[in-house]
């Protein structure tokens, strides 16, 4: 049975569904050391995992060129999609289970993610996830919708949600409890993916859950 306080869940994917450290950090390599930049150690690329693709080009490159950040961002893609990177972003140990339990027990999910959304249905449908989300939405290949905050405001907007606490958006990072207290939403942030418990706290986080097996305790009624 669903725990009464909520009754749609929005889900991050990079760090909260799957974790996408291979994936992602295999690609920017790639693309660092295709480009002749320094490529800097896996560990200090972790940062990257989270926020909008422009936002750390631009951050990585130092510069606030539009063309030469575009440039980046379809290199970064002829990596991470057309050479198949993506697939190596895998879904947590638990996750699929939770996520048939929690459908089950009656909630509406969707997937609110800052990943283009056509990549994310395709993670999510490579490995069996797909089907458990009303629907995946995500920014638009332009980086349309990749603020989060915009995002959810799009979304509850579409699927004429009332935006209140009654919805729960989980999360790894800052950017979720930032976007979910902009549209008034309760947010939850995961201590396995790539945000620590202070950025989330500092952001203003709700409810913290270290593990899979905390998530389910609080999703799910005994």
């Amino acid at each position: 049975m669903r725990n009464n306080l909520w009754h749609t869940l929005f889900w991050d994917l990079d760090g909260t569904i799957t974790d996408p450290r291979h994936g992602i950090i295999d690609s920017y390599i790639q693309f660092l050391s295709e480009a002749g930049h320094k490529v800097p150690a896996e560990s200090e690329l972790l940062w990257v995992i989270g926020p909008p693709l422009r936002d750390c080009m631009a951050t990585l490159l130092n510069t606030a060129d539009s063309a030469t950040i575009e440039a980046a961002v379809t290199r970064y893609r002829y990596w991470y999609v057309e050479q198949g990177l993506m697939y190596r972003d895998t879904p947590y140990d638990g996750i699929k289970e939770l996520l048939s339990e929690l459908k089950s027990a009656g909630y509406r999910m969707f997937v609110a993610t800052a990943k283009a959304h056509v990549y994310a249905r395709l993670i999510l449908r490579h490995w069996g996830l797909e089907d458990f989300f009303e629907d995946v939405h995500g920014s638009e290949l332009d980086g349309t919708r990749s603020d989060k905050a915009a995002l959810l405001s799009w979304m509850t907007d579409r699927y004429q949600i009332p935006a209140n606490k009654e919805i729960l958006m989980i999360g790894d990072r800052k950017h979720d409890a930032i976007a979910a207290k902009k549209n008034n939403l309760s947010s939850l942030g995961v201590g396995y993916g790539y945000g620590s418990r202070d950025e989330l706290t500092a952001a203003g986080i709700d409810y913290y859950c270290a593990s899979i097996a905390e998530l389910r305790d609080a999703l799910i009624r005994k």
